[in-house]
């Protein structure tokens, strides 16, 4: 079986739906979506607190891990991915940042020429419906709504007012200019409903009879003839038979940081030493594909607190989760229209500092020590973690079979500065915890336990706790040196019709979440795929119509 388009988009997550919507703006363009997973009806992808569900049950999750981290006690830390359309998007915690805008400064100083804050600051402002004050560099009428949180919790009230106490500032609006200081935290919500890529773009570009979307189906390989993509070789879910869709014009991979560069290394692109060691034939010998990985490791700080309308109360008490349930229901609002997280932190902790080195989340509820399970007592975490770490981390075949998972070595706490800074972090946390009012909510530290003081001892507790916050990027990143997987444009280098849009092309990790960085990726890829499109396109003879 075979079908055919102009453009082939692999993966409906937050960038894959932007793509092949926008692409579909021209009716033109033949456009196919290509998606693993199902198609993201489950009311709980909906709700803003049903990520907490949806976690736990992996249902719509890839099952991902690393392998053994050294400097995280060995521990293999699992990694989440959305399988679903939308993607990660669909069921993250929903915490909207754009990042500090020198990160993109940054990612034109690594190379990739174009991307500079005044240059993509556009594209954020296009796919932004912002319901807040306007801003210099806020949207309006974008297809993603995005608002603040509007009632803050009491342990969230009490964050705010603890971390202005010493000393940090009230920060107007973290994604219009710097992201200093503190504030609530703003989410791609509206009436208490999460808009993901999937419901804000896609859902109505379905509508046009030149965009199809599959779901069920996974890309196993790419269709690589002369040089050039000609198309994909995919599998249906619960099927043994591989098909063929074939792309007159380009692929589009927006599969995600891990399952990006496999499919790429899968098709035999990427370092040719490690590809013939996995068995596959080597087609372009690229050895930067997987890596550069990166992530934003976080551990966490755990209260258990008095009562205070945590999470936790809410799920011990039936009556109280019916009335939040009622609430939701009737108002979309209460705790249930809210995700991870209501108040963020971003400061400076090392001498020196130019900019915010680590962000705190404050978290309206806290966990047990083993497994995403709440405690039964009321409690609440603040998380924090390094904004922009220094170490690297990459991603290899396991084998030839692209059922196996990837092998991921994030490499967590690699590079000394990087525990430094998560030190410093911890200690701040130490401070917030201690400080009026929040600490009037606390009755005690759990985790870690107060005696856990001196910076060896702080250190075994991040190196024990630390986890990912979920933002792999960077493993087939752009620039202009010949390393480079990408071309500023996102095009493979040394092969034609292919190009990557989606967090692994990022040179470097924004500060942030970076869901809003994906889309502005996203919306920019479009229009350079437009624009490479009439550039090439023949001209019409003189005389004819």
């Amino acid at each position: 079986m075979s079908e055919t388009a102009d453009y082939i988009v692999v993966g409906g997550g937050s960038a894959g739906c932007v793509v092949a919507a926008r692409l579909s703006e021209d009716p033109r363009n033949r456009v196919l979506l290509l998606e693993a997973g199902p198609g993201d009806r489950d009311i709980w992808i909906h709700v803003p607190a049903g990520y907490a569900r949806l976690f736990a049950s992996g249902r719509y999750d890839w099952g991902f891990a690393t392998e053994a981290e050294p400097n995280l006690d060995n521990r293999s830390i699992r990694w989440p991915r959305g399988k679903v359309l939308g993607g990660s998007g669909s069921v993250n915690g929903l915490v909207f940042l754009r990042g500090s805008p020198r990160d993109y400064d940054r990612w034109a100083q690594a190379g990739a020429r174009g991307w500079s804050h005044e240059e993509v600051l556009p594209f954020f402002r296009r796919m932004e419906d912002w319901a807040g004050e306007p801003g210099e560099t806020r949207g309006r009428g974008g297809p993603l709504p995005v608002s603040s949180v509007s009632r803050l919790s009491p342990g969230a009230a009490a964050f705010i007012a603890a971390c202005e106490a010493l000393g940090f500032p009230r920060n107007r609006d973290m994604n219009d200019g710097a992201i200093d200081g503190v504030m609530p935290i703003q989410m791609n919500v509206r009436g208490g409903r999460r808009f993901s890529t999937a419901r804000a773009y896609l859902h109505p570009a379905r509508r046009r009879p030149n965009l199809r979307v599959l779901t069920g189906i996974e890309a196993r390989r790419l269709l690589l003839r002369d040089g050039r993509a000609v198309g994909v070789v995919a599998r249906r879910a619960g099927s043994d038979a591989d098909e063929e869709f074939h792309a007159t014009a380009e692929v589009v991979l927006c599969a995600g940081a891990i399952a990006t560069p496999k499919l790429l290394m899968l098709s035999g692109l990427g370092d040719g030493d490690d590809l013939r060691a996995a068995g596959v034939a080597v087609f372009r010998h690229l050895p930067g594909v997987g890596r550069n990985l990166q992530d934003h490791l976080i551990a966490r700080l755990a209260f258990r607190t008095r009562a205070a309308g945590t999470v936790n109360e809410m799920m011990a008490s039936r009556w109280a989760l019916a009335r939040a349930v009622c609430g939701y229901a009737w108002h979309r609002a209460g705790p249930l229209a809210v995700g991870a997280t209501e108040a963020t932190l971003f400061a400076r902790v090392t001498p020196g500092a130019e900019e915010a080195e680590v962000q705190f989340q404050f978290i309206n509820f806290a966990l047990a020590s083993a497994g995403y399970v709440l405690t039964p007592e009321p409690g609440m975490m603040l998380n924090f973690g390094q904004c922009r770490p220094d170490s690297r981390g990459e991603i290899r075949l396991r084998g030839p079979d692209p059922a196996e998972k990837p092998v991921i070595h994030a490499n967590y706490l690699d590079a000394p500065g990087d525990q430094q800074v998560m030190l410093a972090a911890a200690r701040l946390g130490r401070r917030i915890g201690r400080t009026a009012p929040f600490a009037s909510l606390v009755e005690l530290e759990t985790a870690p336990l107060r005696e856990v003081e001196d910076d060896e001892a702080l250190m075994n507790y991040i190196r024990a706790a630390g986890t990912t916050v979920y933002h792999p990027c960077g493993t087939c990143r752009m620039g202009s040196d010949d390393a480079a997987v990408l071309d500023p444009r996102l095009r493979l280098r040394g092969v034609e019709g292919l190009r990557v849009a989606d967090a692994s092309a990022f040179p470097l990790i924004p500060s942030g979440n970076i869901q809003p960085a994906v889309i502005m990726l996203a919306e920019r890829a479009a229009e350079l795929i437009g624009e490479d499109a009439r550039t090439t396109a023949a001209p019409v003879a003189a005389g004819t119509d």
